[in-house]
């Protein structure tokens, strides 16, 4: 009995040494993972092009012939009141609105032409801008002047779009043809006064505004 006792008492010293032996000190302790956000495709943020100032339009370099530009003129100019001439431009019968801005290129030239100007004209919108070329078109200017079998007013393209040819002549009964272009795209209007014979240079430097 004492025996069965014995064995009894070392099976449970047994069992209880097995349950407190430690941990192996050389294992490694697993490190918990933190789950991987899902890749996300960054936002691309476009910047808005800055639209180009009126001026841009003015053609400066590579000019057509011996066409020098001798001035810009604006609203900030102060020799001139830039938006008042510009209505007095289009002023007519038809209403044109406020102009909310105006500039212009003065250009000079050899031989015989005479000073040209381009006139870039902003209107509140495409319905006033038309109106606009329409009274310059309407000029009583326009009207005085005596071309025999000539017609004054024709259409030509260029810039994808169509506009106003217009001749006039020198003062002088011989004089050469002068020619002009005038038209209107959304709400600018454009002006290339008739200032030289030259009917390629004037329509060269109507196609350079980019309008």
């Amino acid at each position: 009995m004492k025996s069965i006792l014995l064995i009894l008492v070392l099976i449970a010293a047994i069992a209880a040494s097995a349950c407190i032996i430690p941990d192996d000190p050389d294992a490694e302790t697993p490190t918990p993972t933190t789950p991987t956000p899902a890749l996300t495709t960054p936002t691309t943020t476009t910047t808005p092009e800055t639209p180009p100032s009126m001026a841009d339009a003015i053609p400066v370099g590579e000019l057509p012939e011996s066409f020098t530009l001798r001035a810009v003129l604006d609203k900030n100019t102060e020799t001139v009141d830039m938006i008042g001439d510009a209505a007095l431009m289009v002023s007519g019968s038809l209403d044109v609105g406020e102009i909310v801005d105006a500039v212009q290129g003065i250009y000079v030239a050899e031989g015989a032409h005479t000073d040209t100007a381009i006139t870039i004209i902003e209107c509140t919108d495409s319905v006033n801008a038309a109106n606009a070329a329409q009274n310059y078109k309407n000029q009583s200017k326009f009207e005085r002047l005596h071309l025999g079998t000539i017609s004054r007013f024709g259409t030509v393209n260029f810039n994808g779009h169509e506009a106003t040819e217009v001749k006039t002549r020198p003062p002088v009964d011989d004089g050469d043809l002068r020619h002009g272009y005038f038209w209107s795209n959304g709400n600018f209007v454009v002006i290339v006064e008739p200032g030289t014979s030259d009917k390629s240079a004037s329509m060269e430097l109507a196609r350079m505004t980019g309008y």
